[in-house]
């Protein structure tokens, strides 16, 4: 089963402490998973939790009876823990290409293949008081992101891909809607404490109603069934015909472990890779086929994702 290793993160004190205890946590459980015959360790994007979960890892255990343990977390988090050497998991499957790539430069990989795609959506809570206005055919979009009140969640920037994606969605948001400062007015300061969340509770949270609404994967949302808007393809992300002409105006600088840089976002496609230290490359390999074969595929689709896009990494 997946696991939640990480925090809410309000300082970056407590960020260390955090990324600590999930390093033990996350080196642990991979430790013990290694040490069983025909198993297969996986870490992969947090938001991906149910399809991993519920779907790919039971099928792949019929199909080859290899066990699978998965830890689901933030990818960006992951990837750098992957890096440094701290964890050694057998696969990895992450959303967008930038994690892929840092693993990639400590030259961990050869290659990761896409494996299904998604887009970017705008998900509110059934139990939330502003429901029936999101509910509303037409509704419009910024007017609804700027009610009074409205509680919005998302997840760190600094570790997360989807936390960063809030942000771009926001930034494009105020031109496609002609709305300048739409982003500031509704997400604040790029880490705000008050609207940030670990992955794997974020969508937990919305459906209990603790937040009412977030900027999040569809497939993710989908697989929660939980209602949301769909966005333009100018704003969501889903369209490599739009990388040019709307994503590449998005951007965003962050500071992450000392360092600051700034990160522009590439059409949400996931990748899976097999990594080439893995304790388990056999099981490690057939884990990635069965990702991108018809049964995997089909299983993807049932968890409201969409096909893969564009070439391998």
């Amino acid at each position: 089963m997946s696991k939640s290793l990480m925090p809410n993160l309000h300082t970056p004190r407590r960020w260390l402490f955090a990324a600590t205890a999930s390093l033990i946590a996350l080196g642990a459980g991979i430790g013990a998973a290694q040490a069983q015959t025909s198993s297969v360790t996986v870490v992969f994007a947090g938001s991906m939790g149910a399809l991993m979960d519920r779907g790919i890892a039971p099928a792949f255990t019929a199909k080859t009876g290899t066990t699978v343990h998965g830890t689901g977390e933030a990818a960006m988090a992951l990837a750098h823990l992957i890096s440094a050497k701290s964890i050694n998991p057998d696969v990895f499957v992450s959303v967008s290409a930038p994690p892929i790539k840092v693993i990639e430069g400590a030259g961990l990989t050869q290659s990761a293949v896409p494996v299904a795609s998604s887009a970017i959506v705008l998900a509110y809570s059934p139990a939330s008081k502003f429901a029936a206005e999101f509910a509303k055919p037409n509704a419009d979009v910024a007017q609804l992101l700027l009610t009074p009140g409205l509680r919005i969640g998302r997840t760190d920037p600094r570790v997360d891909p989807q936390g960063q994606y809030v942000l771009f969605a926001l930034q494009l948001a105020e031109k496609y809607y002609k709305q300048p400062g739409l982003a500031q007015k509704v997400a604040g300061p790029v880490i705000n404490p008050a609207q940030i969340f670990t992955e794997p509770s974020l969508l937990a949270r919305l459906q209990e109603g603790q937040i009412d609404a977030t900027i999040g994967y569809e497939s993710a949302v989908v697989s929660q069934h939980l209602p949301f808007i769909v966005l333009p393809p100018e704003i969501n992300f889903s369209d490599p015909a739009d990388q040019k002409g709307w994503y590449s105006h998005a951007k965003l600088t962050l500071t992450i472990a000392g360092k600051t840089k700034t990160v522009h976002p590439t059409p949400l496609v996931y990748y899976a890779t097999a990594l080439k230290n893995a304790q388990h490359p056999q099981e490690a390999d057939s884990y990635v086929k069965f990702l991108t074969s018809p049964q995997g595929q089909a299983l993807f689709a049932k968890y409201g994702y969409d096909p893969a896009k564009g070439p391998s990494i």
